[in-house]
């Protein structure tokens, strides 16, 4: 039930940007690639799950203490690079900097977005074993 519910509540809510933009992209005809593929929305995806992650964790007495400090670790570790991608996207856009390879940032931050996803549903899927 833990699993459905973080489908349900995190997954499905921390998408609705990117479902919307490729809603849009189907209906519309002038709707470039650049703007479905929007490296905030993919970065705020990581990091809703990743919150996610240290909140559902960190309150829980029952899992192995080594099992959840590594786990918020990975988390933390994946939050401030996630800042510090942010960042780098913010100097690019208020500088007009082109010296920034924003495919390269738009490729990281979907590989982010989905290792986040993985490492997140291994969370949940042994919570959703501890927790019947």
């Amino acid at each position: 039930m833990l699993k459905i519910k973080w489908i349900i509540y995190t997954v499905i809510i921390g998408l609705i940007p990117i479902i919307i933009k490729l809603f849009i992209a189907v209906v519309s005809n002038n709707v470039t690639y650049e703007y479905c593929l929007n490296t905030n929305d993919f970065l705020t995806f990581s990091l809703v799950l990743n919150l996610t992650n240290i909140n559902e964790i960190d309150g829980d007495n029952l899992i192995d203490a080594n099992w959840k400090v590594s786990r918020i670790g990975v988390s933390i570790i994946m939050i401030v690079i996630i800042a510090a991608i942010l960042g780098v996207i913010n100097y690019a856009e208020v500088q007009n900097k082109n010296d920034i390879n924003i495919n390269a940032i738009r490729l990281c931050c979907g590989l982010f977005a989905i290792g986040s996803f993985l490492f997140s549903y291994s969370i949940y899927n042994k919570l959703n074993h501890l927790r019947p």
